[in-house]
């Protein structure tokens, strides 16, 4: 293995790690609603990610030129556009489902790819859309065939995800990971304090379990795993970013069903399956191909 392999394993762990946090966090956020209104929360939670982030990377921050810090900033708004969607959203739908909905950016990337650069990803993806879009239709009908609410905002946290994804990938390059992560954070707190000062009265009384679950999603659900698919996105590539957080998906499912008997249904499971199966053709599939190029030339270099 060269270098430049074990530098994507090492990215592509990185992002397998926030995955894992990302979808044991929904668990978390979901239990902590029940005391505190879902922009609020938000916003205390991305002011405390500001806040550890500047402590350990201020001064590198402060380094970028001003453009880039601008560009940094609505990256940020991006990214904390899909966190309040899925936050108003948690209050309407489960953990679970709401995890693999948010998977489905692993389709929408190498489509969004095809759109922008008018290059066929290959069939394998356009099946993986449609088993994916059929599963999330599972997921989000419900026995009278009407859309959860919380679903839909799952969604349009998912497409917020995708849009987060492509800029990154195309703006991380050549920047400092760490002074960008700073500055998306904060233009994050900036529109999450916002958001929550216009559309809720400041809550009375926070309860205890309210504010752990502030400072772990602030810190460790937030800062860090900024932190880590930031640097992580340097050497890997935007379709094994998106394929490795659709994982989320099941950490999120999983931990649901343990920590706060979220229930499992037989029509959850089957729509929740097909969006995984759908995620995994998606890299499986070029996997493979890669695979067997590489064999065939090594074949004809020892031959």
């Amino acid at each position: 293995m060269d270098s430049k392999q074990l530098y994507m394993l090492l990215g592509d762990l990185g992002i397998l790690i926030v995955a894992l946090i990302w979808g044991t966090t929904n668990v978390v956020i979901r239990d902590a609603l029940d005391g505190i209104t879902p922009l609020w929360f938000c916003g205390l939670r991305f002011a405390t990610a500001w806040v550890t982030v500047m402590i350990f990377f201020g001064k590198k921050a402060f380094s970028l030129p001003r453009k880039t810090r601008l560009k940094s900033t609505l990256m940020g708004m991006v990214f904390i556009c899909a966190y309040l969607s899925g936050a108003v959203g948690l209050v309407y739908t489960t953990a679970g489902n709401q995890s693999f909905i948010i998977s489905m950016s692993v389709v929408l990337v190498p489509m969004s790819v095809w759109v922008l650069t008018k290059r066929f990803p290959g069939w394998h993806v356009v099946f993986s859309v449609a088993l994916c879009t059929a599963g999330m239709f599972g997921l989000m009908l419900n026995g009278s065939l009407t859309v959860n609410t919380g679903d839909l905002l799952s969604f349009a946290a998912c497409v917020f995800v995708t849009v987060y994804i492509l800029l990154v990938q195309k703006y991380v390059q050549g920047t400092d990971p760490y002074a960008l992560t700073c500055w998306q954070a904060f233009g994050g707190m900036l529109l999450a304090m916002t958001a929550a000062a216009v559309f809720e009265p400041f809550p009375a009384n926070i309860p205890l379990k309210a504010w752990l679950a502030i400072i772990h999603t602030g810190t460790v659900g937030f800062a860090l795993t900024l932190v880590i698919q930031t640097v992580a996105q340097k050497y890997t590539s935007a379709t094994h970013v998106a394929i490795l957080l659709s994982t989320s998906g099941v950490f999120g499912s999983v931990a649901g069903v343990i920590f706060i008997d979220e229930p499992m249904t037989f029509r959850i499971f089957m729509a929740s399956a097909m969006i995984l199966i759908g995620v995994i053709t998606v890299e499986a599939i070029p996997a493979v191909k890669k695979r067997r190029l590489d064999m065939m030339t090594k074949n004809k270099q020892l031959s």
